[in-house]
């Protein structure tokens, strides 16, 4: 059995430790899809709350035209203030969500920012992170981000394992 040396344990031990910062870097990015799929349920909603009062403004519609000529004005004025009042409603909350959404976006920006910029080896990987997804070289990365080759083909391994 061959011993392992201290350089190799250390090494073995940095490698571990970046291992684990990236697996951090994953779960932090997993949690911001979580909160950007909500955040399309939410516009997809509101989305399904339009065609509804589409629909429903289509019926009273239809319904006004059954009417006779003598009620068709005044149930035309009614018909405008009801999808006044229904587009306003729909406006508010839509802008309301939005902002909702903005601000959260905003502020999950701001902690991925903050996260990033604390411990420069995050900011390595980070940096490692963006050149495999733009589709770089082992050899470029390794350069740019001073990792080992090993380390590299990890990180090429879960981005690969990440994109099925």
């Amino acid at each position: 059995m061959q011993e392992i040396s201290v350089t190799n344990m250390v090494l073995l031990c940095i490698s571990f430790f970046g291992l684990g910062l990236a697996v951090i870097a994953i779960q932090s990015t997993r949690k911001l899809s979580l909160r950007l799929i909500k955040s399309l349920e939410l516009i997809n909603s509101l989305h399904k709350l339009n065609e509804t009062h589409e629909h429903q403004l289509k019926s009273l519609e239809q319904n006004q035209q059954k009417l006779n000529a003598e009620h068709k004005h005044e149930i035309a004025l009614e018909l405008k203030s009801a999808f006044a009042k229904l587009e306003n409603d729909s406006m508010n909350k839509f802008k309301s969500e939005i902002e909702t959404i903005k601000v959260e976006v905003d502020k999950l920006m701001a902690q991925i920012d903050e996260l990033s910029q604390q411990d420069p080896a995050a900011k390595m990987y980070a940096k490692a992170h963006s050149l495999v997804a733009s589709g770089a070289s082992i050899e470029e990365i390794m350069d740019a981000c001073d990792l080992p080759k090993a380390e590299v083909e990890v990180l090429i391994g879960f981005q690969k394992k990440a994109r099925k």
